[in-house]
């Protein structure tokens, strides 16, 4: 439960920096730039605390990311809502990790507003963790 308490808390403190960058505008390259990482530091601590669960309840072997999260939804410890979140964040992260093409200011406020999809899925691994 410690390391996932370690994972929770930094999804927490990416969301919360994220959300404060949100409020500035994002035409400061600087601001855009801290709002990706934050972003899509948020979304990689969420895969591992997907993973973590999916590794503690045994629910299978996930070979993409998405499929992380469709694990979770089919043993109904995320609800759909989140599952379409986290599809669309994991789009957005590897938008930015792979640089296929630059992201939009536009798009990196949609993904920093679903963010909020996370807090269902840290309560969920609190309540499944115990």
């Amino acid at each position: 439960m410690i390391r996932a308490a370690s994972i929770i808390s930094r999804i927490e403190r990416h969301k919360k920096i994220a959300k404060d960058i949100l409020e500035q505008k994002l035409s400061n390259e600087l601001a855009f730039g801290a709002l990706a990482m934050e972003c899509f530091q948020a979304v990689n601590s969420a895969i591992e605390l997907g993973e973590l669960v999916i590794s503690e309840k045994d629910l299978g072997l996930p070979s993409r990311y998405k499929e992380i999260f469709e694990l979770l939804y089919n043993a109904k410890i995320i609800g759909k809502n989140t599952l379409e979140g986290m599809k669309r964040l994991i789009f957005f992260r590897n938008l930015i990790s792979h640089e296929y093409y630059a992201i939009t200011e536009k798009e990196l406020k949609e993904m920093a507003r679903l963010l909020g999809c996370l807090d269902e899925l840290v309560k969920a691994a609190k309540d499944s963790l115990k």
